[in-house]
């Protein structure tokens, strides 16, 4: 996972602060299963899939989460 924009490795572009995309889309970014505001359901740690999909797969769900 990796920002083209300023370059972090706790988001992806699509969820950069420092665009206005970005920060619209970080405001929406809610879980429906756990209520968390840092990822979605697809990237979700208590879910089988949402964990499987962040170990084996994290570039398919890199836009579903943040490390920051």
């Amino acid at each position: 996972m990796r920002c083209t924009y300023c370059g972090s490795n706790a988001h992806t572009k699509a969820l950069c602060p420092h665009t206005w995309s970005g920060s619209s889309a970080r405001q929406r970014l809610r879980c429906t299963y756990c209520g968390s505001n840092e990822h979605n359901i697809q990237a979700c740690p208590k879910t089988y899939s949402g964990s499987a999909a962040r170990a084996w797969y994290p570039d398919r769900v890199a836009d579903h989460f943040k490390k920051d």
